[in-house]
């Protein structure tokens, strides 16, 4: 990826919420760069911040420090209007939850054309309905799903609406925010693929973010794994499947089932005790009570992610 142009650079990104008196730290100086027509898998357990870290990065959530860098430019310093309008059509989101995220008393071309009249104010009625109609058979849909309503369809169908609204404003960027954990499994592989299909054929760069690591490892090109909100490890996904570094994500690996039946039970990492609060974080590694390797300088020091192989980063004491 070295010769690859970066779209969005997130360095140092920091988002912590009021929780009466005390911080609750959602991201936790996170760094890393997603490069143009790529996709990059974000994951880690429920709670560790990678919704919050996406949401961020398009400035849904004001950010607490650091920075978010699209095409060199500082979001956060965005100020035109004309320029914030700009931004927010080159980046989208799919949101995780195609139930509440679709108005219920819109039609689903109403939906979908709502973006469409917003940045493309010139276009006609007509133009409109057309482009509606094409954007439904582009997320396998037919023109006449446009006359529904959102609980006329399914949990499937809902989400390829989510799809085609997000297409509409025809984006660059597009934060996937779990897409994939409220369907039936049957339909998940069918909406993961239908996604890989539109960015080969749309040129799209993708922030995938799940809990499901079998499929950020079919659709990603590099994964990012998060603990407590703060990258643990960064690579391609090869090497982070292959030989993972970090003693989480080899926990979050070896717990990955595998569908046949001859290759016998894998060797499965442990992982002990519950996950700190948040709200009250430990000194030094936020893992250090969890991991089997602990040793003394993890509870003194935080360890910073660095390059131990070229293009693997990982945040542990035990490449020192």
């Amino acid at each position: 990826m070295e010769n690859k142009e970066v779209l969005i650079k997130v360095d140092k990104l920091q988002k912590k919420f009021d929780v009466g008196k005390k911080k609750l730290t959602a991201v936790d100086d996170v760094s890393f760069d997603i490069y143009k027509t790529e996709t990059l898998g974000l994951v880690g357990e429920s709670g560790c911040g990678k919704t919050t870290c996406g949401r961020t990065i398009l400035g849904l959530h004001k950010k607490t420090g650091g920075h978010v860098y699209y095409e060199g430019v500082e979001v956060s310093e965005i100020k035109k209007r004309k320029d914030i309008k700009d931004f927010k059509k080159k980046a989208q989101i799919i949101f995780q939850d195609p139930y509440s995220s679709l108005d219920p008393r819109m039609t689903i071309e109403d939906i979908i054309a709502e973006g469409i009249r917003v940045h493309f104010p010139k276009m006609k009625d007509a133009e409109i309905h057309n482009r509606v109609s094409e954007l439904l058979k582009m997320v396998g849909l037919n023109a006449e799903h446009g006359a529904r309503f959102p609980q006329e369809l399914s949990g499937g169908q809902r989400q390829r609406i989510g799809i085609a609204r997000a297409l509409a404003v025809e984006p660059e960027f597009i934060v996937c925010d779990e897409p994939i954990s409220a369907l039936d499994v049957s339909i998940q592989a069918q909406v993961v693929n239908l996604l890989i299909k539109l960015q080969r054929e749309l040129g799209l760069t993708y922030l995938f973010i799940s809990h499901d690591l079998s499929m950020v490892k079919h659709i990603s090109d590099r994964i990012g794994v998060m603990y407590l909100g703060s990258i643990v490890e960064l690579a391609d996904k090869e090497s982070i499947y292959g030989e993972p570094l970090h003693p989480y994500t080899q926990a979050l690996i070896s717990v990955i089932p595998i569908p046949d039946p001859d290759a016998g039970i894998k060797d499965r990492t442990p992982l002990k005790g519950e996950i700190p609060s948040p709200i009250d974080l430990p000194v030094g590694c936020k893992f250090q009570s969890r991991c089997v390797k602990c040793m003394e300088i993890c509870k003194e020091s935080v360890p910073p992610l660095k390059e131990v192989k070229p293009g693997h980063f990982v945040a542990c004491h035990l490449f020192d």
